[in-house]
C-alpha cells in the first residue's frame, strides 16, 4: 500500500467519524450547546437558592373584624389580617373560622364553610389583607333554634395550626340545628373585603 493510499484512507475514516480537519463551522455548535447546558444549570441553581417570604404565622398576625354591611340574610364583614412582624410574609387561601363560647372556650356549632380559591397575598410589615366573612342571622330567626350565646370567633389563619381569638358577640344554635352559620372567603389584598 502506498503512502498516498494510507493518507486518503485515514482521512476517509476520520471524515466518517467527525470530519477531517474540523473547520470553524463546527466550533459554534459545540460552544452554543455547552453554553446552553451551563446556562440551564446556572438558572436552576439560582432558582433553588431563591426563597420568597415565608407564610404568615398566627403569632405574627393581628386578627380583627372590620365594619361591614348587613342585609336580610346576615352580616358581611372583613376579617382582617395585619402583619405585625418585621419582615414580609404570605397568606394563601381561606382561614378556618368557628364560633366559640369565649377565649379558650368550646366551639359552638359547625365551622364556617370556606371558599379557598384565592391569590397568594404578600404582606409587608404593618400591611393588612382581609377575607370576606358572612355571619348568618338564621339563629335569631329559626323558631326551633335552641339559642346559644357566642363569645367570639376562633380563627385559624390560612395554613396555620395555631388559632387566634377574636371578640365578637352573637347567637348560634345548639345541635341539631347547629349550622353552619358562617361562611368565609379567601384572603385578598386590602383591608375591607366583605365577600358581599
Amino acid at each position: 500500500m502506498s503512502h498516498t493510499t494510507t493518507v486518503i484512507g485515514s482521512c476517509l475514516a476520520v471524515a466518517l467519524f467527525g470530519g477531517c480537519g474540523s473547520g470553524p463551522a463546527d466550533q459554534p455548535v459545540t460552544t452554543s450547546v455547552t453554553a446552553s447546558v451551563t446556562a440551564g444549570a446556572t438558572s436552576a441553581d439560582t432558582r433553588s437558592d431563591v426563597t420568597g417570604p415565608e407564610r404568615c404565622l398566627a403569632p405574627a398576625l393581628g386578627v380583627s373584624l372590620g365594619p361591614g354591611d348587613n342585609d336580610m340574610r346576615g352580616a358581611h364583614l372583613p376579617l382582617r389580617f395585619t402583619n405585625t412582624a418585621s419582615r414580609a410574609c404570605t397568606l394563601h387561601g381561606a382561614p378556618g373560622v368557628s364560633y366559640v363560647t369565649g377565649e379558650g372556650g368550646e366551639q359552638i356549632g359547625l365551622p364556617a364553610e370556606r371558599d379557598t380559591d384565592g391569590p397568594v397575598v404578600t404582606l409587608a410589615p404593618g400591611e393588612t389583607a382581609s377575607a370576606g366573612l358572612f355571619l348568618s342571622s338564621a339563629p335569631r330567626k329559626t323558631p326551633d333554634c335552641d339559642q346559644v350565646a357566642v363569645g367570639g370567633l376562633r380563627v385559624y389563619p390560612p395554613g396555620s395550626t395555631e388559632p387566634v381569638f377574636v371578640d365578637h358577640e352573637g347567637t348560634a344554635c345548639a345541635p341539631p340545628l347547629d349550622g353552619p352559620f358562617l361562611e368565609v372567603g379567601p384572603v385578598e389584598p386590602g383591608a375591607d373585603n366583605t365577600g358581599a
